[in-house]
């Protein structure tokens, strides 16, 4: 009677014997044939006479021999005679630096880290043909090798083609230059001329030889030329000059006029042993730096630029004097006038005028006066408070022109003839109020006036009517002054009243302080 499977002993591989069988059953013959068990797990030889050698090393990482049972990593010593261990497999041939060239290894699974791939690696950079036998496969190695290479005696036929890296051609002109010819053969130039220049023609078209040109000429870009390049003189335009600039007595053409050191006329004469310029003539007459023999134009006959001739600003100490002088006489005769003439008007427009204006003052300094001289003495002089005086002169009005009063010069009394009024002028006139002053009757009222102080001359008249009575006399006269105002009465000197149009005219001279 059967037993049940939990009942039955349980057998492994190591422990199998010759004896034990696995049994057969064939249903259609209705047989049953057996099988040793050491048949179904055979025994397996690593090749090891001894375990000498035999290391263990980390799976995947270190290359290690191929191990059959009983060899490292068998649970029990000479035991698994059915397992295959595999520690990695090794190529023995050492490549540079004793690398090898070929390994074969285990490589983990990624997902099982108990199941492991044999892994073939081969480094082709490490295969070194030196350590071949070329005695028969003639491999090339290098100097040194067993089978070197050698161009100089090799046996090389045929000639090499572009397309392979050769020239396809088999010689060419001694001291010519190479030209590339897309996939043909490689041209060659004929010899250049001294000093010529190899000079490109543009798109795929071959360069072209530039002769060098004649002495002291210079090579100039030119587009219009076949080349875009030719010798010729040079051109300054626009260029910045770092150093000196040496004509060994050639001109330098400037436009239609030009600057020249040496011997002859010129616009411009550059004296040798000065450091003095001479414009429009070739000899020194002033001891000056700048001569010029002719009138000098500024600005461009647009006129649209204000110009301007200035010192140059002084960054210490006082500035110094810009002196505009005329001529002085070495014959007996008289100087030389300095005229200074504004431009004059076209059609109906006006003439330039002419400014002459003193410095301004900085802070609290004072702005400068504008002094003009007769000679060495002072003429006329306008002041910072814009005075003008006359120290050493007389003021004269040619042909009756008129002294003129800028601002109002007139004001009219108001209510009666006490009324005070306020103008603040050098001279003015003032309408008396429409009231009749009788006989020897006299009336007071007050002048404010700025220009009024302690010491001013006031010079007063009257003006009446035409229909005025004859019996009648008008009179001002001045009282009280002080400083921004006096008092004036107005008299009547006849007997008889005076008529109701009338006024006072005044004019005011102050001493200078």
């Amino acid at each position: 009677m059967a037993n049940r499977i939990s009942d039955l002993r349980t057998a492994n591989k190591a422990g199998n014997t010759s004896r034990e069988y696995v049994l057969l059953s064939n249903i259609d013959s209705n047989s049953s044939t057996k099988i040793a068990l050491n048949d179904v797990f055979p025994t397996l030889q690593s090749g090891k006479i001894t375990a000498a050698g035999i290391t263990a090393g980390a799976a995947g990482e270190v290359p290690q021999d191929l191990f059959v049972g009983g060899g490292v990593g068998s649970s029990t010593a000479n035991t698994d005679k059915s397992i295959l261990i595999f520690k990695g497999l090794s190529a023995n041939n050492l490549g540079t630096n004793n690398t090898k060239a070929l390994t074969v290894q285990t490589d983990k699974s990624t997902a099982d880290g108990t199941k492991q791939n044999i892994v073939f690696s081969l480094n082709q950079n490490l295969i070194d043909l030196n350590n071949a036998d070329n005695s028969t496969s003639e491999f090339l190695s290098e100097t040194g090798g067993k089978n070197p290479l050698n161009l100089s005696t090799s046996a090389i036929d045929g000639t090499l083609i572009v397309t392979k890296g050769g020239t396809g051609a088999t010689t060419f002109t001694d001291g010519g230059l190479l030209i590339g010819n897309g996939t043909g053969v490689i041209q060659s130039t004929s010899v250049f001329q001294s000093g010529s220049l190899l000079v490109g023609a543009g798109g795929t078209s071959a360069p072209n030889e530039l002769v060098v040109g004649t002495n002291g000429q210079v090579l100039i870009a030119d587009s219009g030329a076949s080349t875009g390049l030719r010798w010729g003189q040079p051109t300054i335009s626009a260029t910045t000059f770092t150093g000196n600039i040496t004509t060994s007595n050639n001109h330098v053409i400037l436009g239609t006029g030009y600057l020249k050191g040496g011997t002859g006329g010129g616009g411009v004469s550059l004296n040798t042993s000065t450091n003095y310029a001479y414009i429009g003539s070739g000899t020194k007459y002033f001891n000056n730096t700048l001569n010029v023999d002719g009138s000098i134009s500024l600005g461009s006959s647009l006129g649209n630029v204000a110009q301007t001739i200035k010192n140059n600003n002084c960054s210490s100490g006082a500035s110094p004097a810009l002196t505009i002088e005329g001529s002085n006489n070495l014959s007996n005769s008289s100087g030389g006038a300095v005229n200074i003439t504004g431009g004059a008007g076209q059609l109906n427009s006006d003439g330039g005028n002419i400014t002459i204006s003193s410095g301004l003052g900085a802070g609290t300094g004072n702005d400068g006066s504008v002094v003009l001289k007769s000679g060495a003495t002072n003429g006329l002089v306008i002041d910072t408070n814009q005075d003008v005086s006359i120290p050493n002169g007389q003021l004269r009005l040619e042909q009756a022109e008129p002294i003129a009063v800028r601002g109002a010069t007139s004001v009219i009394q108001t209510t009666s003839l006490t009324t005070g009024v306020t103008l603040n002028s050098s001279a003015g006139v003032i309408t008396l109020h429409a009231t009749a002053l009788g006989g020897h009757d006299s009336s007071y009222f007050t002048l404010t006036n700025s220009v009024i102080n302690v010491r001013s001359i006031i010079m007063l008249t009257t003006e009446v009517s035409s229909s005025e009575s004859s019996g009648a006399g008008l009179v001002a006269q001045v009282a009280n002054r002080a400083a921004g105002s006096c008092e004036i009465r107005v008299s009547n000197t006849g007997n008889a009243s005076t008529s109701t149009n009338h006024s006072v005219h005044f004019f005011i001279v102050n001493e200078v302080v």
